[in-house]
């Protein structure tokens, strides 16, 4: 088996793949661990408060502050020590809702925190395709890239003399190297510098830790906001997360 990484989104995409995103999917499997029945990603403030109409939990931040009238922002260290049990949570996040819209459904969330899960998943689903969610529309994510080469190595290991890695692949796990310490390459990405200077070294660490849960983020469900029916300037949509 051929294991491509794509840098940043390159649909169309067939078949369920692995989408990595170190931050967004940290605090995505945090909520599952504390109880959250499913956790929906949204584009925009006012797509996240329609997707929770009806008792939804909000949380994410707009320049490091959680937008009027959220519950919670997107500390992982304050989402590590709370209870959510049987909620539906709404999770602001442009970038991986950006990434989402390019996915096929029964697609899988990684990160550092999952990978061990993720790659096993992967193996047994035959899923060869591994994508870095991006920080802007064009740019890619040093974070979620490094992650990608990470897991994309540690797949490539698991499936032996059949697995070989593509020319994205290939990038991406050199870029591995560079980096050693997962968390110093979070350290000098864009989202872990803001979260640095913010005093938020504990988010980091805590999203850099490797394997220390088996939780599996899978996509089940894209609900449509359509612009008219909810006073929008253009359509919207809600990506829908159950742990498997």
């Amino acid at each position: 088996m051929t294991i491509r990484v794509d840098l940043v989104p390159n649909p169309p995409y067939t078949q369920p793949l692995l989408l990595v995103d170190v931050l967004f999917g940290s605090a995505v499997g945090l909520l599952f661990a504390a109880g959250a029945k499913e956790v929906w990603i949204a584009k925009s403030v006012r797509a996240a408060r329609i997707l929770a109409e009806g008792g939804g939990v909000l949380l994410g931040e707009e320049e490091g502050l959680p937008p009027e009238g959220f519950h919670n922002g997107l500390s992982l260290q304050a989402l590590s020590k709370q209870r959510f049990e049987g909620q539906k949570c709404v999770l602001l996040a442009k970038s991986l809702a950006e990434s989402l819209e390019a996915v096929p459904p029964q697609s899988v969330l990684a990160y550092f925190r999952n990978a061990r899960g993720a790659v096993g998943y992967a193996v047994e689903k035959q899923m060869d395709t591994v994508v870095a969610a991006t920080q802007a529309r064009v740019e890619p994510s040093l974070a979620n890239t490094v992650a990608a080469g990470f897991i994309a190595k540690r797949l490539q290991q698991a499936l032996g003399q059949s697995g070989s890695l593509q020319e994205g692949a290939r990038l991406a796990t050199a870029l591995l190297k560079s980096f050693p310490d997962p968390q110093e390459s979070l350290v000098q990405s864009d989202f872990g510098k803001q979260l640095y200077r913010a005093g938020r070294s504990e988010d980091l660490a805590l999203a850099s830790l490797v394997s220390v849960e088996d939780i599996l983020p899978q996509l089940t469900q894209v609900r449509i906001l359509e612009a008219q029916k909810y006073g929008l300037t253009k359509d919207r949509y809600g990506f829908c997360f159950e742990a498997s």
